[in-house]
């Protein structure tokens, strides 16, 4: 079976101009280049191009030497000494960036195309040379021939080089190849707060006097943040301390022995934030509610102009909404603790996050840390307050699990003058509300009946 997937790779590699527009006359043994858009077999003024493939194609001479087959000077188009050089076996594609290519992978150095003595129309001059990158070598993808069983699933260098020839812009994996320094990554520091470690790969002989360290802070302009002699790094690694929080790229840059600087396109995100977030329930009050700490740590290098908002989420579901905020005097030249306090907090799950903030807007959130204020039973409700009632009646409400809670209030005939059904989602406390204003002065009796719970009645004083 032939390899689908190698087919149409090869096939998108001739979309990329990896086409050649040359002809061969059996007859007259004549070569020539050009398109004949009015296909009246004369090829004149601008139809007289080799595109951008066939411009780059050279012969080997005895001398050693590679003249272009578009250099009418050597090969007059059309002619027969074009034509030999078109079935000369003897064809390679002279640009430097193939060249390098074939340094790096296998065969010889300008990569050799496909010229059979036999011309063959569709595979001679437009493939690589089938003899000299064989089946399953890394240059096999643009050989005119697969085999049954055969994969190739990568450009390799040579045609990497060739389509950089031609004018395309290079993704990662063909960039490699053209560059001293690719794949550049960051990661953390272990037990470094603040620190990253900015890694890359390098080409053997790369012959780097310096590298230098960019950042780009939430989206500013790149600034150079550290620069190092290369005899100086170990390895291919470099750290930066003290960054402090935000939202940053990275890029490295090299200097060169002849003094040119040259910056790799890969850049890097990364996002430093508040870390070791915690809660702890530290007291609760005569009603069961609790004061829950909430910590987390400063990285060093974070500016004075932070500062902390503390966001709480109720229940498992829902928004993030801000509860407190803690400022921050000075510049943290060390890792710094920093500390928020929630007191009265009615029984349930929450979960608590912390968003630094600068004074222009720019933003990073921690992840959020939960903590759960148990309570017995299977219903919580606290209130109602104030008590006595004026106008309105408040209590909260938590409910081990999910279910529908009616409300209803009664005076003190057995009437009932209000009734109201909520949905309660388990652990996720709950605030509601009774408007009491119309109500006459007197005892009341509320009354919390859930599905799954037994129901509570608790005593309302109203005074009008």
């Amino acid at each position: 079976m032939i390899d689908f997937t190698s087919v149409v790779l090869h096939e998108i590699g001739h979309g990329l101009n990896y086409i050649d527009t040359f002809n061969y006359t059996p007859s007259n043994e004549r070569g020539g280049y050009g398109f004949d858009f009015n296909d009246d077999g004369q090829i004149t003024g601008n139809e007289r191009s080799a595109g951008p493939f066939g411009r780059r194609l050279a012969k080997k001479q005895s001398d050693g030497k590679f003249p272009l087959l578009t250099n009418e000077s050597q090969f007059f188009n059309p002619s027969q000494k074009l034509g030999d050089a078109l079935i000369s076996d003897s064809l390679f594609f002279g640009a430097e960036g193939a060249s390098r290519g074939a340094e790096i992978g296998d065969g010889p150095t300008p990569p050799k195309m496909y010229a059979p003595s036999n011309f063959q129309d569709g595979s001679s001059i437009a493939h690589l040379d089938e003899e000299t990158y064989p089946p399953e070598s890394p240059n096999a993808l643009m050989t005119p021939r697969i085999g049954t069983a055969e994969t190739n699933r990568q450009p390799g260098a040579i045609l990497c080089g060739q389509i950089r020839d031609m004018g395309w812009l290079l993704g990662a994996g063909c960039r490699q190849y053209f560059q001293e320094v690719f794949a550049v990554s960051v990661r953390k520091v272990e037990g470094k707060s603040g620190s990253r470690m900015i890694s890359w790969i390098e080409q053997d002989n790369a012959n780097i006097q310096e590298y230098i360290v960019d950042r780009q802070y939430f989206g500013e302009s790149f600034e150079e943040i550290r620069r190092v002699d290369a005899s100086k790094v170990s390895g291919t690694t470099l750290t930066v301390e003290d960054l402090g929080i935000g939202a940053f790229v990275f890029r490295l840059r090299w200097v060169k022995e002849d003094g040119s600087v040259e910056t790799s396109p890969e850049q890097v995100r990364d996002t430093i934030t508040v870390r070791d977030v915690g809660t702890t329930i530290t007291d609760r009050d005569e009603q069961g509610r609790g004061t829950v700490d909430v910590s987390w740590t400063v990285p060093p290098g974070t500016s004075s102009d932070f500062v902390y908002r503390v966001e709480r989420r109720e229940g498992e579901e829902g928004a993030f909404r801000p509860v407190g905020t803690v400022l921050q005097e000075s510049d943290v030249r060390d890792e710094q603790t920093k500390q928020y306090t929630a007191e009265r907090q009615t029984p349930g799950r929450y979960e608590y996050r912390v968003r630094a903030q600068d004074e222009s807007g720019n933003a990073v959130t921690s992840t959020s840390r939960a903590v759960e204020i148990g309570f017995e039973g299977d219903v919580y409700a606290l209130g109602p307050y104030p008590n006595p009632v004026r106008e309105t009646a408040s209590f909260d409400l938590t409910a081990r699990e999910s279910q529908s809670v009616t409300v209803e209030v009664y005076n003190t005939i057995g009437e009932r003058v209000y009734r109201d059904q909520r949905e309660v989602r388990a652990q996720d406390p709950t605030f509601l509300s009774i408007d009491a204003s119309q109500w006459a002065s007197g005892v009341y009796f509320l009354r919390l009946q859930g599905e799954a719970s037994v129901g509570q009645t608790k005593k309302m004083i109203v005074v009008q």
